[in-house]
């Protein structure tokens, strides 16, 4: 098996598909950095997200978005449960 190219930031996030179930974040060691940025800015800019440009294990670019929330009502639609509408 081939190792991760180091100057790229890989990430791989698997969401929950029911209730109480872990989410689980794979990455090497750049992709993890990135994301600790991404948390960082939404914390420190939070009218502005966060984000991350990664790559999933397809090497396809995709983008992570980090932002903060202040309500219950702003975390809802939890993922599993767009997939029952």
């Amino acid at each position: 098996m081939s190792e991760l190219a180091k100057e790229y930031p890989f990430i791989h996030i698997y969401a929950q598909q029911k209730p109480r179930q872990p989410v689980i974040i794979k990455a090497n060691t750049e992709g993890l950095c990135v994301l600790l940025n991404a948390i960082v800015t939404a914390i420190a800019y939070q009218e502005n997200n966060g984000t991350a440009e990664v790559f999933d294990g397809d090497a396809e670019v995709y983008e992570v978005v980090v932002k903060v929330v202040n309500t219950h009502d702003e975390l809802f639609p939890v993922p599993y449960e767009i997939e029952k509408q």
